[in-house]
């Protein structure tokens, strides 16, 4: 639908059924112009700051309407022209910077951000642009596979596009380097290698778990943390695990690993799973080529980590090669294709999750959920159910309708209808479906 067009209509939505005082329509809606970023991206542009204050508070109202129009979720932000153009601008001085780095480098860029690495993504974000300041030394841990790597290569890209000096090693470099020193036995080898480290602005040191039990290599490690914490210089440390359960490893060293900012990257949720999988998808030249139902399954059933992902997607790529050209990879084919592959269940494991918390907070079992009673409370715990299932697993309607007792999408559909409008017209249940979803995720 054309942008002009899609503004009006919802601008006479709002003005019709009166959702919203009639002086805030004619002062700050009529006269704002609505901008598509992309397909599900929208930014309305509003007279002024004042304007953007109070339309952000009703920013539920403008996602329904516009969803009503377009039978699509999508995100809509509001903005000042003046603030829209400066933003815009350093976007663009961003992308000339970019350039300068290799194609396959690992950036903030490319880095998918979902619920499970947020919080992550931020810290590094933070010390990227300022370092050596209140996350001093910024710690990630988590399993192997969630994007620790990426994140620490993200960080060391951008600082070097900000002209710092930057020094990347995994623990196993760092352990030659100074093991070489050491063996040696010149005190000179060995200040010079403290002197070449302690030259730079960041200090980068992934899968720090394995200096355990290196007595030497960490003394040495401690004297590094000591000169890059004086003088303002920015540690980051990766680990398979938190400081406090890292063995092998002295008090004082444990200290200084907690001194500055410990974040965890969890394990990958069904939607930034998605993400991801769309992502390699493009980067390998497939994105028309594969159908959302398939992509979708995969994310349900075997997206536990990044690096499982990079190979499904390898394997699609195969596959579309073997095959015609002009192909399109549905979601027969991926249930073929990986049918031996072992399932990670998150799909199924996430609807139950959701059924029980929902369950939980309304009283109500999971039987009574997916059966045919009608009370308010089971009403409620089966449409709230159903509309998590669409907007945290992304799950078809008609994969919904199988998951909840055989209904048919339509029912779905309706269902989930139902808890939109409760959520804009009522502030209580809205609250109370944010805590649901918090609670769901893990927030």
């Amino acid at each position: 639908m054309e942008t002009k067009l899609l503004w009006e209509q919802v601008v006479n939505k709002l003005s019709k059924e009166k959702l919203i005082d009639q002086d805030i329509v004619e002062e700050y809606i009529v006269t704002s112009e609505l901008l598509k970023m992309s397909d599900k991206e929208f930014v309305i542009l509003v007279r002024s700051n004042l304007g953007v204050t109070i339309l952000n508070e009703l920013k539920e109202v403008f996602i329904y309407e516009f969803k009503t129009q377009l039978n699509d979720y999508v995100s809509v932000e509001f903005s000042t022209k003046e603030v829209f153009e400066k933003i815009s601008k350093k976007e663009e001085k961003k992308e000339k910077l970019i350039i300068s780095l290799p194609d396959n480098s690992l950036t903030f860029d490319n880095f998918i951000v979902g619920s499970s690495n947020k919080q992550a993504n931020l810290a590094a974000k933070s010390v990227a642009a300022n370092p050596g300041s209140s996350f001093n030394p910024l710690f990630i841990y988590g399993d192997s596979g969630l994007g620790k790597t990426h994140l620490l290569q993200a960080i060391k890209n951008q600082a070097l596009l900000s002209n710092k000096k930057v020094l990347y090693l995994t623990s196993e470099e760092f352990t030659k380097k100074v093991v070489n020193a050491l063996n040696k036995g010149d005190l000179n080898e060995i200040e010079e290698l403290k002197n070449e480290i302690n030259s730079n602005d960041f200090f980068i040191l992934d899968d720090v778990q394995f200096l355990s039990k290196k007595d030497k290599t960490n003394e040495f490690f401690f004297n590094i943390i000591n000169n890059f914490t004086e003088n303002g210089k920015q540690l980051v440390f990766s680990s398979d695990k938190t400081p406090e359960l890292l063995n092998g490893f002295d008090k004082r060293m444990i200290t200084r690993f907690n001194s500055g900012l410990s974040t965890p990257i969890n394990s990958l949720d069904i939607p930034t799973a998605k993400l991801i999988i769309e992502w390699e998808i493009k980067k390998q030249g497939l994105k028309q080529k594969v159908k959302e139902d398939a992509v979708v399954y995969l994310a349900q059933n075997f997206s536990d980590d990044v690096r499982k992902i990079k190979g499904l997607v390898n394997r699609l790529l195969f596959f579309g090669i073997q095959n015609d050209l002009g192909h399109i990879i549905d979601l027969e084919d991926v249930v073929d294709l990986f049918k031996d592959t072992p399932s990670a269940n998150l799909g199924l494991l996430n609807v139950k999750k959701i059924k029980e918390i929902v369950g939980k907070k309304y009283d109500v079992t999971l039987k009574a959920i997916d059966g045919k009673a009608r009370t308010t409370a089971i009403k409620n715990a089966r449409h709230l159910s159903m509309y998590f299932a669409k907007i945290i697993l992304n799950h078809t309607s008609t994969q919904i309708g199988a998951e909840f007792g055989g209904r048919d999408h339509s029912t779905v559909l309706s269902a989930i209808s139902r808890i939109e409008k409760l959520i804009y017209k009522e502030k209580e249940f809205k609250k109370i479906v944010e805590s649901l979803k918090n609670e769901i995720i893990g927030k």
